[in-house]
């Protein structure tokens, strides 16, 4: 019912088209014996390193999608369409003269609750499953391989849009209001990013000579200790948001490129600049292991805690409402 009703609605089209197009984007993007070519070899640019055939030309595709079409549109403009498009769902359904109806059958309360909940996730791996599609056939197209790692952003990014979403649900629950809800995830969002940030911030300070740290005081023993109880104290403030960011960056963990997984941020420079360039950018090597600094289960184990508490103190409160 909820799916019907998402693809009744505008919306659903629209993000579902913005998706698409973004994917075709990506497409149009290819290689020639001397270069790079743009919109589908309607603009061209010269590269006597990223070229046709050459291994940089497989770093600088896979670096395209790994770190602008995840980073950046996965990662941010696919969820907050993903928001807004279902945060009317629950307010919908909780409706005067609509909930009526579905509390009359004999369905549980907490199963409605559940499969209105999974309705949303559902909308989001149809839209990130066709992008991958056709990001999947693109880079076979231009580089020559099948890759279906890129199909991990599938359940990836819908982890992202889980946590964020159970703070909207639990919001439509409470106010029956689509608009406080998406503003309820976004705020969530923005500190979660916040924190993340600081964290990482922190821990380049405290554990990283040489990045600013001299600078910031961080220079003398003392001065590295007070850093490192600032990043303890961030770390602790954050083991109670979801880990959205770190969420993403597993992508770059496990991304095949070659015939290794991982994909790192001198990769891409590498890829971008030129082997010439290789060792120069090799120093931002030290901003891999900051964002590889945390344990895949911490990163997930601890955003799946928080979702699975505003979830379950959502459930409850739909369970208990008088309607």
């Amino acid at each position: 019912d909820s799916l019907r009703l998402l693809r009744a609605r505008a919306l659903f089209w629209i993000t579902l088209g913005i998706s698409l197009l973004a994917a075709v984007m990506y497409l149009s993007v290819g290689f020639t014996d001397s270069g790079i070519s743009v919109m589908f070899g309607m603009a061209h640019l010269d590269n006597d390193v990223i070229r046709r055939g050459t291994e940089m030309a497989e770093l600088f595709y896979l670096g395209l999608f790994s770190k602008f079409i995840v980073g950046l549109w996965l990662s941010w403009i696919a969820v907050i369409l993903g928001l807004i498009s279902c945060a009317p769902v629950f307010p919908d359904f909780m409706a005067e003269g609509s909930i009526g109806i579905a509390l009359a059958k004999p369905v549980g309360r907490l199963k409605l609750f559940l499969c209105k909940f999974l309705s949303g996730l559902a909308f989001m791996v149809v839209q990130v499953g066709l992008f991958c599609v056709i990001v999947f056939f693109a880079i076979r197209w231009r580089v020559g391989v099948w890759n279906p790692t890129v199909f991990l952003a599938v359940p990836l990014v819908t982890l992202v849009f889980s946590y964020l979403y159970s703070v909207a649900v639990m919001t439509s629950v409470r106010t029956k209001s689509a608009l406080a809800s998406v503003l309820a995830a976004i705020l969530v969002w923005f500190v979660a990013w916040m924190g993340q940030k600081s964290e990482e911030v922190l821990y380049m300070f405290a554990y990283q000579p040489g990045r600013g740290a001299e600078v910031m005081g961080g220079a003398t023993e003392e001065g590295r200790a007070q850093w490192k109880s600032w990043h303890k104290a961030s770390v602790a403030m954050m083991a109670f948001l979801p880990k959205t960011g770190e969420t993403m960056n597993l992508m770059d963990r496990w991304i095949q490129v070659g015939k290794h997984h991982g994909f790192s941020n001198s990769q891409f420079a590498a890829s971008v600049f030129g082997m010439a360039q290789k060792q120069e950018t090799m120093k931002d090597e030290t901003v891999d292991k900051a964002i590889e600094r945390h344990s895949v289960t911490y990163v997930l184990g601890t955003s799946m805690l928080f979702e699975l508490a505003v979830l379950g103190l959502a459930g409850w409160s739909f369970c208990r409402k008088d309607f």
